[in-house]
């Protein structure tokens, strides 16, 4: 078969990456940290930090519970990083490695945070890599730390955002005039101390329908903060909307349609261009449903939408 998604794992990786000053640990043979780390890097165009414990065959017949400790501990003392996050690869799961142990017992000895994370590969596909990331991030950072009390300024927090880049710090340019504050974005940018002061922000917005929505209840149920999580601001009505929520939540005076009126001039001229032309769209079910809207108001034709996911919205969508 063909696999349109790859493997929990991939999706963990991806996910811890976005944080800074975190070095992940995967629990496994060299192979599974090398392959991911040099994708990674590919797409980034930057070095991304994994590390392993190169597992080989006698640790995995007879365990290695004594070598994660080490690489845990010269991780820490070497690269000084603020979280580690363990992960166990395909073999470390079959095996039954108990990481979760291993963190506990090291939690006093090492000065970083650290997290256990199962993500055998077999266990799921990306999206639980990211869903478990971010639950887990929530459950052991931030919810113990319990911080209270909120901004003095509206603020949000953006759930499930794996990469930053132009488009997010656009975003935040736009939000600041409008007198939003960006609290944490979970995970692309954000740091420990972000994390662990998530609660602070008035309002969640998960940009992801398939690995944002669980972590916003969460978040809801223990410190009572709504989320919402339509639209994706891609384009030019779906970019409207989205900021129209805020300021509707927040009760903010904006002048929002002048400023989308001053627009109106380019979007008919790349109407004109583009009026008639096909398009096929590959990409994640969020991103996708927002970008076939976004095409369809420049006058052209999605013919071809292939998602690796679906979830709750996307299906609605779809339809």
């Amino acid at each position: 078969m063909e696999p349109m998604s790859t493997c929990k794992l991939f999706g963990a990786i991806r996910a811890l990456i976005g944080i800074k000053n975190t070095i992940p640990i995967i629990h496994g043979p060299r192979g599974c940290a090398y392959h991911i780390r040099y994708l990674l890097s590919v797409r980034s165009g930057s070095r991304i930090r994994i590390c392993s414990t190169e597992l080989s065959q006698e640790d995995v017949v007879f365990g290695a519970e004594n070598k994660l400790k080490e690489t845990i501990i010269t991780v820490d003392r070497t690269y000084k990083p603020d979280l580690i996050p363990v992960l166990t690869s395909c073999s470390t799961s079959i095996i039954g490695e108990d990481i979760q142990k291993v963190a506990r017992e090291l939690k006093d000895e090492i000065n970083a945070d650290i997290i256990a994370i199962s993500a055998g590969g077999f266990e799921s596909d990306q999206s639980g890599g990211y869903e478990e990331v971010l639950e887990t991030l929530i459950k052991s950072i931030t919810i113990p730390k319990q911080t209270r009390g909120k901004t003095e300024n509206p603020s949000i927090n953006l759930i499930g955002v794996f990469r930053g880049g132009p488009d997010l710090l656009e975003l935040k340019k736009t939000l600041k005039r409008m007198g939003i504050d960006i609290n944490c974005v979970l995970t692309s940018g954000s740091n420990l101390e972000d994390i662990k002061n998530i609660p602070l922000a008035h309002l969640n917005y998960s940009f992801c329908d398939i690995s944002g929505i669980i972590p916003c209840k969460i978040l809801r149920e223990e410190f009572g903060i709504p989320f919402v999580y339509y639209p994706f601001p891609m384009g030019f009505s779906n970019s409207l909307n989205f900021f129209k929520t805020l300021i509707d939540h927040f009760n903010l005076d904006y002048p929002l349609q002048r400023e989308y009126d001053k627009l109106k001039p380019s979007i008919d001229y790349f109407r004109q261009k583009l009026d008639g032309y096909k398009a096929a769209i590959i990409a994640g079910p969020t991103r996708a449903i927002a970008l076939a809207s976004f095409l369809k108001e420049l006058g052209m034709t999605p013919v071809l939408i292939s998602i690796d996911l679906i979830g709750e919205y996307t299906l609605k969508e779809l339809k």
